[in-house]
């Protein structure tokens, strides 16, 4: 019965009331409870790569190549990002970014349908700049490309000698640098690179 205390005996009103006022309260922090910090920011933690499937080659770098500069960043969500921890299981695709370039967008879109297409034996990691990390989260919440962001220092930028954003390098499994497109690259132009990069 409504208003009745734990023995079934009715409940004075002044408590009914008191619990009726609660009521409404206790409704507020449930929904702000499942409302938390949980909820994942797009091109951070949650989509960096899983495993490298299973039975998956790689060619080896040509030895003349370069070694790829290492760097350290943090993604998106502020999760920290070692250059070297995501190529040291597989080739990794970087996109030098930015939320203020116009082609950008269609360059980004490419390398990560491209990556897809892989199933996990390539890793993409798109890098803006400091001065762009809450345009960069605009920026990656409209793509939603499923694919890690990283904020770079400009020193990482002048490593790649990236001087405008749209640069996109290829980076052997290990750390070589394999290619690079400084204007971008079309999914058409690096299909057949990484094919070269991923034997089956």
């Amino acid at each position: 019965m409504a208003g009745s205390g734990a023995h079934g005996a009715p409940l004075p009103s002044r408590l009914r009331c008191l619990r009726m006022r609660r009521l409404p309260i206790l409704l507020a922090l449930v929904a702000l409870a499942g409302c938390g910090g949980d909820e994942e920011i797009a091109g951070g933690a949650g989509d960096l790569p899983g495993p490298v499937p299973a039975g998956v080659r790689f060619a080896e770098a040509p030895k003349g190549a370069l070694r790829a500069p290492v760097f350290t960043a943090e993604l998106l969500d502020g999760t920290p990002v070692a250059s070297g921890d995501v190529w040291r299981d597989r080739p990794l695709l970087l996109v030098f970014t930015a939320s203020y370039c116009n082609r950008c967008a269609a360059i980004h879109r490419a390398a990560a349908e491209t990556v897809s297409a892989q199933d996990g034996a390539v890793g993409l990691l798109g890098i803006v700049g400091e001065d762009d990390v809450d345009g960069g989260r605009e920026y990656a919440e409209k793509l939603d490309l499923g694919q890690p962001i990283a904020v770079a220092s400009e020193r990482t930028w002048l490593d790649y000698a990236a001087r405008e954003p749209g640069l996109v390098v290829l980076v052997s499994k290990g750390g070589k640098v394999l290619r690079g497109w400084p204007g971008g690259a079309t999914a058409e132009q690096l299909r057949p690179a990484l094919e070269e990069v991923v034997t089956r």
